[in-house]
């Protein structure tokens, strides 16, 4: 890969996205940063190339060594900046940032009297650049990698909650209320990729969903957002959850091309208000819980691997009534899979705190089961999706 040049129309990969404006969300980020950060879209040739790279947001600090400063910086191309860059080991660090997603720390440039660290890593579509000025190269280096780091962190923590905000109360759908909440990994840990959707439908349904994109950090909060948002769109085909699975993997086969690493769980639900029936499949998910007469367990799951392991897979739909009284419970691996500790030590925990919520408080079941859950990893998030039928 490194050195070869390819013929063919340069792009921008920000302009192959699905038209989320990945460089103004992430702008509305920065702004509120400090240090010196930039997200550059990629141009890249037919082959996925890098023929350059364009400032396309930064923070309000920044300031790059020739003087550019800030907004001053938007639209322009590293090429007509930096031109030696094109051709320098940099630029294949870069090229290999955006092809793996992994982070790197580049050795310190020095430009004129001054010394700078520079961190990349790949943010949606493009780049995210973080560079600062080392006063004492020895001593400073590490304190601002931890600040570069932080800074990495903060910024997926921000876009997590642009893309999927959680509500603080329950709320009222179509023959449902449903309460969420969101459990973060330790505060060492990058942010992740767990998700929820619940929205009423055209047709007077409810769509349900709970999935979980491996690893942590910009990416898995990238792929998160992708899922999301392609389940929210597909939603206005079709409501069929094994269907809308299916065009899942799809999309995530497409987007192992860039990142073969890539896997991610998932299960839908659809909610008929009218017919209470509640119609669900799973990708290699752990199945929902219900609680029904003081008793819960989990219901019998439908065949369905993870999404991206078997390219054209089907997902089978299971179908059952909710009655009133009962409490359904989506949720995602870290509220039960436990370190040193099988799964199943864990679900009969959630069991229990389920159990006693419900006993405890009949009327209002999901804020007590809420506020008793907690996750069983502390390094993975966890996501919980608490739904009760409306009278």
């Amino acid at each position: 890969m490194g050195g070869q040049a390819y013929a063919g129309t340069a792009r921008s990969v920000g302009e192959r996205d699905d038209g989320w404006g990945w460089a103004a969300t992430v702008q509305g980020v920065l702004d509120s940063l400090p240090g010196m950060s930039g997200y550059l879209a990629a141009e890249v040739d037919d082959r996925g190339m890098m023929t350059d790279l364009v400032w396309a947001a930064v923070t309000p600090e920044a300031v790059t060594p020739d003087g550019h400063r800030g907004t001053q910086l938007i639209g322009l191309p590293v090429s007509r900046l930096y031109p030696e860059e094109i051709a320098g080991d940099r630029w294949q660090t870069f090229q290999r940032v955006l092809d793996t997603g992994e982070p790197v720390d580049l050795d310190p440039i020095r430009v004129g009297e001054s010394e700078f660290t520079i961190r990349a890593g790949r943010l949606g579509p493009g780049l995210l650049i973080t560079w600062a000025r080392l006063a004492d190269p020895t001593a400073g280096r590490l304190a601002e990698v931890e600040r570069t780091l932080a800074a990495e962190h903060e910024l997926a923590a921000r876009l997590q909650q642009i893309i999927l905000p959680i509500p603080a109360e329950p709320i009222d759908l179509p023959g449902l209320r449903v309460a969420v909440r969101y459990l973060p990994a330790g505060e060492d840990a990058m942010i992740g990729g767990d998700w929820f959707h619940a929205a009423a439908l055209r047709d007077g349904s409810v769509l349900l969903a709970v999935g979980d994109v491996a690893g942590h950090g910009t990416q898995a909060a990238t792929t998160m957002a992708q899922l999301r948002h392609a389940l929210r769109a597909l939603s206005v085909v079709t409501s069929d959850p094994g269907a809308l699975l299916e065009h899942l993997n799809r999309l995530i086969w497409e987007l192992e091309a860039d990142d073969p690493e890539l896997a991610a769980t998932a299960v839908i639900a659809r909610f008929d208000p009218e017919s209470h029936e509640l119609v669900w499949a799973q990708a290699g998910h752990p199945p929902p819980l219900l609680s029904r007469n003081g008793r819960t367990a989990p219901l019998p799951r439908p065949a369905g691997p993870m999404l991206g392991v078997v390219d054209g897979a089907r997902y089978a739909d299971s179908v059952v009534t909710l009655t009133p009284g009962d409490v359904l419970l989506l949720y995602t691996d870290g509220l039960v899979e436990q370190r040193h500790r099988g799964p199943d030590v864990g679900l009969d925990s959630v069991i229990a705190a389920v159990d006693d919520a419900v006993r405890t408080a009949p009327e209002r079941p999901l804020t007590e089961m809420l506020a008793r859950l907690r996750r069983a990893n502390p390094d993975d998030d966890t996501c919980i999706l608490a739904v009760r039928p409306r009278a």
